[in-house]
């Protein structure tokens, strides 16, 4: 009896860390959504008409684009000269999905030579870090103990770590801009990997400031993480952007 107890804790605790995961991890846009397994499965006919419409549309796409470009290029100029402009930057956040809010501390540390480094911490149990080193990020379960590795390379949210951070990028659609009074918000794909999702960045105006992020996936599910308390510390150190695995 005292082994099957057991047993279903740890099963529990699975379920959460996987369930946790899947939430967490869409946050910066590395959740694996399983688009090209569906589409790989599915019979030829519908492959065709799938590959037919993206023809299509990529053209419409390519010229909407340059087309926003165009319009808020002032705009876009002095919002890639800000975020260029940082080196550190330290904020706490209240991330949202669906009712559920969970609050954090982002960290983001950029040079002009390579590609930057993120950590993200959430403070709500069962506490989870992320890191982005370069192009790896890895994802640690502190309950656990477990560490998980992915690649940041195919990602939109990888955009921010970027050595010179540029919306006319090659890889880079810009899918929609809103303007008001008060803000400006830029949604962005990245062109290999839409199926990841759609990134937003999203300024305040006046002055211009870094106050929200916003992803949404193919299927309509969005995250928002609203920053607050932003810093701009001289240093961060590099210690903060490792996570040592005890188990080996």
């Amino acid at each position: 009896m005292k082994k099957l107890i057991m047993l279903k804790t740890y099963n529990q605790k699975i379920f959460n860390k996987n369930y946790n995961f899947k939430k967490i991890i869409f946050l910066v846009n590395f959740l694996f959504f399983f688009a090209a397994l569906n589409i790989q499965n599915a019979p030829a006919f519908e492959n065709i008409k799938a590959t037919n419409k993206i023809l299509k549309t990529s053209q419409a796409q390519n010229n909407n684009s340059e087309y926003l470009l165009e319009k808020y290029k002032t705009e876009i100029s002095q919002i890639e000269d800000f975020l260029n402009s940082i080196s550190n930057l330290k904020a706490n956040f209240i991330q949202t999905i669906d009712d559920s809010k969970v609050e954090g501390i982002f960290y983001l540390s950029r040079t002009k030579e390579k590609a930057g480094k993120m950590r993200i911490e959430y403070l709500a149990d069962p506490k989870v870090l992320i890191v982005v080193n370069g192009s790896i990020l890895s994802y640690h379960d502190i309950e656990l103990d477990e560490i998980s590795k992915l690649s940041t390379n195919t990602t939109p949210a990888s955009f921010l770590t970027r050595p010179n951070i540029s919306f006319n990028s090659k890889d880079i659609e810009i899918t929609n801009i809103i303007k008001d009074q008060e803000q400006i918000k830029i949604s962005l794909l990245k062109k290999n990997r839409k199926d990841a999702g759609e990134f937003s960045l999203i300024f305040k105006t006046d002055p211009l400031e870094f106050i929200k992020m916003e992803v949404k996936n193919d299927l309509g599910q969005e995250i928002l993480v609203s920053l607050k308390n932003i810093e701009f510390p001289n240093s961060i150190s590099n210690n903060f952007f490792i996570i040592k695995d005890n188990n080996f």
